[in-house]
């Protein structure tokens, strides 16, 4: 299987669905005004299992994050470091732009909003904190963008992931399983000045690099799979659900490759490659704006219709036409801004 750029944005969108699914059903605590849903099979809550499984959505994204990155730096034919500071300056530059549309709002319009388990106003406008938040250095507007802090971390160190990668394949992996391995002692320093938790999520991302330097995704083995029957890919999709709760907490990270590869192989094959892929175009915007209708602002509506399908349809429609309309003005925005240099 080539792991073209149509085949990264289908992992991606099952990516961001996955996180869908476990924000909406896995934390019934964070439910609030007697919001609630019915599950699809009244017998089974078959949504919290797959919002169990949805946390691996995390490993995913950074996955694809350093599988990206290092064919993207041998494409660019640039320094690892300049390299990695645009990604840092586009990253910045698309986190900021959702920050000033939806932090103001919470500011303005839903002063009474609490952070979790306490009695303290969220969306406080005192001037170090929202320093800190535009910053990306906390994640207290908006608690699922914990992300931000360490994906800067890892996007300042990628040039050193990089250049071992392609050097010595061998060393970046026995490094970074090292640092894993003592991930416990080593995030208790890391996490005194400012909570990341680098050291167990690096793994993820370093695989990635590592998978796109052997390229895993044409290796022999896929290729044997791809010539399988289909049930056999959806025999390894099974068994990635199956095997998550043994390796849950520490080794999910492994089973990453193998669920990319099963979940394009059937999503392919239930023709849903267009769907996927188009939402997986979207996938950083819409984790950066979904947790605000789910949670902070838009709830009510978010679960107004019950069914958990309709439920993610509502959240996956509304996060969707918001980062459209607003890719929309930036664009104009940007146009405008080009015409009026130009005199």
């Amino acid at each position: 299987m080539k792991f073209t750029k149509e085949k990264t944005n289908i992992a991606k969108g099952v990516a961001i669905c996955l996180m869908f699914v476990h924000h909406l059903f896995f934390f019934k605590n964070r439910l609030i005004n007697g919001n609630t849903y019915f599950p699809i099979f009244p017998l089974f809550n078959a949504e919290v299992a797959l919002g169990d499984f949805g946390s691996i959505c995390v490993y995913i994204f950074l996955f694809l994050s350093g599988y990206g990155m290092f064919l993207g730096y041998v494409k660019a034919q640039t320094s690892s470091i300049i390299y990695a500071l645009k990604k840092l300056k586009d990253f910045y530059l698309t986190y900021w732009l959702y920050f000033i549309i939806f932090v103001p709002i919470g500011i303005i319009f839903f002063k009474n909003v609490t952070l979790w388990n306490s009695d303290e106003i969220r969306y406080l406008a005192e001037p170090h904190i929202l320093l800190k938040g535009f910053l990306g250095l906390s994640s207290r507007y908006n608690q699922e963008w914990w992300f931000v802090r360490l994906f800067i971390a890892i996007l300042i160190l990628s040039p050193i992931y990089i250049k071992l990668t392609e050097k010595n394949p061998i060393l970046i992996a026995s490094i970074s399983l090292l640092v894993f391995s003592y991930h416990s002692w080593l995030d208790n320093y890391i996490n005194i000045i400012i909570n990341i938790n680098f050291c167990f999520w690096q793994i993820s991302f370093a695989l990635g690099m590592l998978c796109a330097k052997i390229n895993f995704f044409e290796s022999k083995i896929i290729e044997k799979l791809d010539r399988s029957r289909t049930w056999v890919i959806v025999l390894i999709l099974s068994l990635c659900f199956l095997i998550y709760p043994i390796l849950k907490a520490n080794y999910e990270f492994l089973l990453v490759p193998f669920f990319i590869y099963a979940s394009v192989g059937v999503i392919s094959i239930l023709k849903l490659s267009q769907v996927f892929s188009y939402l997986g175009q979207y996938s950083f915007p819409l984790w950066l704006v979904h947790s605000f209708f789910c949670y902070y602002y838009f709830q009510n509506i978010i679960y107004a219709l019950k069914w958990s399908p309709l439920v993610f349809l509502v959240l996956t429609s509304l996060s969707l036409l918001s980062v459209l309309g607003i890719n929309i003005f930036r664009l104009r925005f940007l146009s405008a801004v080009a015409a009026f240099s130009r005199g």
